[in-house]
């Protein structure tokens, strides 16, 4: 039988089949504030205690259901972008189960050094390719099938976000980015004001501490203060597991114009 979810919100409630949400998004909305880089979007699975990982592996915590809402989500975007430590962590994909009529989008991977585990942690989708986004500052380093896109070096040795999305939209057609972690990353978007939503699975497990690299959605210190509240746009239940959609905004950034 096929397992319902329950749309609570928006109003009024009503009854779906698990496997479609999100399938219905309108990506990029119309009406976008900055079309001078992707519209960004951040999917993310906790806890109900907030943790993001289990011995540093997320794909222990969300269920089947999630899996199917994150394949929803990258059949939406040009291009699925993580951090380097996300990949370091376990063997992952980021590419369409079934890309019969789509393509795969593009796979991005940010680094702060270049040192990378590609070859071995990596898993390519049928076609799909790889781009490797680090400072243009560090020495070359062996990409394997992989494309380097460089970017000027921005706080702490990490990459310049603005240039670098900037980039991937006029020089990839990247018009939807969908990030996947990890928490460094996640703040770094947020905290610039980069980031345009959030869809986090709450998923009915309690954690607690002391985990092996146990973390939440966000990690790198306090957001500013300027950052506003998250609204709420969806929430579906299945189960006991809820899948909410948030509208993020944060201190505006000024974009290259030249």
């Amino acid at each position: 039988m096929t397992e319902k979810a329950t749309r609570l919100y928006p109003l009024p409630p009503r009854e779906i089949a698990a496997e479609s949400i999100y399938e219905d998004l309108e990506l990029p909305p119309a009406g976008r504030a900055d079309s001078h880089r992707p519209y960004v979007i951040i999917n993310m699975v906790s806890s109900v205690d907030g943790k993001t990982a289990i011995g540093g592996k997320a794909a222990r915590i969300g269920s089947q259901t999630d899996r199917r809402t994150m394949q929803n989500l990258r059949s939406h975007a040009d291009a699925v972008m993580i951090g380097a430590n996300t990949l370091r962590a376990e063997k992952l994909s980021l590419a369409l189960d079934d890309p019969s009529d789509k393509p795969q989008p593009l796979a991005i991977i940010a680094t702060r050094t270049g040192d990378v585990p590609l070859e071995s942690n990596l898993i390519l989708g049928e076609e799909q390719e790889v781009l490797l986004l680090f400072p243009r500052e560090l020495p070359g380093y062996p990409c394997g099938r992989a494309r380097r896109l460089l970017a000027s070096e921005g706080p702490s040795g990490h990459v310049d976000l603005v240039e670098a999305l900037e980039m991937l939209k006029a020089e990839y057609g990247v018009d939807v980015l969908l990030v996947e972690g990890g928490p460094t990353l996640n703040h770094a978007l947020i905290s610039r004001g980069l980031a345009d939503e959030l869809f986090l699975t709450l998923a009915p497990k309690l954690l607690g501490s002391g985990i092996s690299e146990s973390r939440t959605i966000l990690d790198g210190g306090p957001l500013p203060q300027e950052t506003s509240t998250p609204v709420l746009l969806s929430v579906h239940l299945v189960g006991d597991e809820l899948f909410l959609r948030y509208k993020v905004e944060g201190p505006g950034i000024m974009h290259n114009t030249t």
